[in-house]
């Protein structure tokens, strides 16, 4: 709010403040009475910085018209550094209380949080605005019931987004230290519990990827895989045409080692795949899948290699 006063938003952010206020009156009147509070401590009125040094002479001035100040000259020196505290009060009192009522009890009043965990396989989210939300196996996303000007949500692990476009209102996605911003778009946001480090794998669209902390940011394009390591932000082409496969179930290989790819099969179904290594470590295919269960793909794989499969509770099974 006053960032508001201050004319320190953009046109954007001040768009979004003002929807706060349509159709409630009451509300209109009390944004108001505030602007006129800040105005009266700022006597240019053009919403600059707030001058503390004219404040308290204001107010000085006005207890020595009311006849409040009958001391003596140093008397009045004397009372500069209560009268400056003064001003201080009356100000932090002027906006912050307000701030704080639409700001805070707003937020904890009027809008409850929802937590969803996916707890088996992919799990879909449709959120409030349209957007859908593709949990990976494992991970848990926090929301509130109905979105306001802000579109804010909290991510831990693995999840693929689909943004419906608002430029007004943008969307945020907060994983660990870590603030993805966008107005619409699709991307894949990744967290191992395991690491404090974020990735974020741009589809489509354009993604703002910035450390909460440092306020450092870099924009990824299409294609581009932004991650933090140790505070910081670098950006790459992103090469593996296998990286959101636990999401799509395509899979593309080429000439690769069989273990690595029965390691990726394991991460995508959350599955556990049993073979003996050392037979299989020389290995190697050049294969692809699209949408295929994981027993229609070992069946495959043991066919090509002449190995056995079978599965039980405890897993699948690759021998000769």
């Amino acid at each position: 709010m006053a960032r508001f006063f201050a004319g320190e938003m953009s046109a954007k952010e001040e768009i979004a403040f003002r929807e706060q206020f349509e159709g409630d009156p009451k509300k209109l009147i009390e944004l108001k009475n505030m602007e006129k509070t800040w105005k009266y401590f700022d006597e240019s009125s053009s919403r600059g910085g707030v001058d503390s040094g004219k404040a308290w002479d204001k107010l000085h001035r006005r207890l020595e018209d009311d006849g409040l100040l009958k001391e003596s000259a140093a008397g009045r020196r004397n009372m500069l550094p209560l009268l400056r505290v003064a001003a201080s009060i009356l100000l932090i009192l002027a906006i912050g209380v307000p701030a704080f009522y639409f700001g805070y009890l707003k937020t904890h009043n009027d809008e409850s949080l929802l937590k969803r965990l996916s707890e088996s396989g992919v799990t879909t989210i449709h959120l409030p605005d349209g957007s859908r939300v593709y949990l990976n196996e494992g991970a848990a996303i926090t929301y509130p019931e109905s979105f306001s000007h802000e579109r804010k949500v909290e991510l831990e692990g693995e999840a693929f987004f689909e943004v419906m476009s608002d430029p007004v209102n943008p969307f945020s996605v907060t994983s660990g230290k870590v603030v993805i911003s966008v107005l619409g778009t699709s991307f894949n946001v990744k967290r191992s519990e395991r690491s404090p480090e974020v990735e974020v794998y741009v589809e489509s669209g354009k993604v703002r990827m910035a450390i909460d902390q440092t306020g450092e940011f870099i924009t990824l394009e299409p294609g581009e895989l932004g991650k933090t390591v140790k505070q910081k932000l670098t950006a790459s082409a992103q090469s593996d045409p296998n990286y959101i496969s636990w999401k799509t179930k395509e899979f593309k290989f080429v000439d690769e080692e069989l273990l690595d790819v029965l390691r990726e099969l394991e991460e995508s179904y959350h599955v556990k795949i049993h073979t003996n290594q050392d037979e299989l470590k020389d290995l190697r295919i050049t294969t692809s899948y699209s949408e295929q269960s994981i027993d229609a793909i070992l069946e495959t794989i043991g066919t090509a290699f002449s190995l056995t499969v079978s599965h039980n509770e405890n897993g699948y099974y690759l021998t000769n």
